[in-house]
């Protein structure tokens, strides 16, 4: 299903965006994060899906703008809602059609980003979604490297395979949209970026492993998409 203009070009086409210092900037960063484009790819998305299941998605929708209001992705002025949003519409386009995985698609970032809880989630979509968004609320940045690391390794050994998918789906978004933040803005964020991509790796990477091929494929592309733009940086863990 095509859901619209929302793929960043191959590294290929990045041009002076790769330049180190003052990179021209490019019109397609901007088309990538417009919200008329977004919000006009995710009405396509809804039409195609199967009609029973749209008020729910639409309601979650509407919960997740109305949590992340005030939030902007990194970077830019893009509203935060963009990003479930596509996150939502990666998964439809790797054939996913369950409404439960798809509303924890929209609200996967609610309890570790805003005031929502579980037990709200749960109370207006069913304890599947909530017990999902759980398992994809990692701890505090902020916390000792021990509990990130902790998180991580218990979503792997057991976290449900529809966890490790949404975490996919989640991480290949903020890849792209990683990608580009730094083809916009040249050097200001190539050394945060690739430590966040030395941290996908053994955060993110090992629970593809036994994911539906569609979704190894948008992981590992978007990883190697921007490794050439970032500055190299050695291992790291939080």
């Amino acid at each position: 299903m095509s859901i619209g203009p929302l793929e960043p070009p191959s590294v290929s086409e990045a041009g002076d965006a790769l330049a180190p210092v003052a990179p021209r900037y490019l019109s397609w960063p901007e088309h990538f994060d417009t919200v008329s484009d977004v919000q006009a790819a995710w009405d396509r998305a809804l039409a195609t899906h199967p009609a029973a299941d749209r008020p729910t998605l639409l309601r979650a929708d509407a919960l997740a703008r109305e949590r992340h209001e005030g939030q902007w992705r990194r970077g830019s002025r893009t509203p935060y809602w963009v990003h479930p949003v596509r996150v939502t519409m990666g998964l439809m386009q790797w054939g996913v059609t369950d409404p439960d995985l798809l509303v924890t698609a929209l609200l996967h970032d609610l309890v570790e980003d805003t005031v929502t809880t579980p037990g709200e989630i749960r109370g207006a979509f069913g304890a599947r979604p909530a017990d999902l968004v759980v398992w994809l609320t990692a701890p505090d940045s902020g916390l000792a490297g021990d509990a990130v690391r902790g998180y991580y390794r218990r979503l792997l050994e057991q976290g449900p395979p529809d966890a490790h998918l949404v975490k996919i789906a989640d991480r290949s978004d903020n890849l792209r949209s990683i990608q580009a933040l730094v083809m916009r803005t040249g050097d200001r964020y190539r050394q945060w970026a690739g430590a966040y991509l030395n941290r996908t790796q053994w955060q993110v990477l090992p629970l593809a492993a036994d994911a539906p091929s569609p979704a190894r494929v948008a992981l590992v592309s978007a990883m190697a998409d921007l490794a050439p733009l970032v500055e190299p940086v050695g291992f790291t863990e939080p």
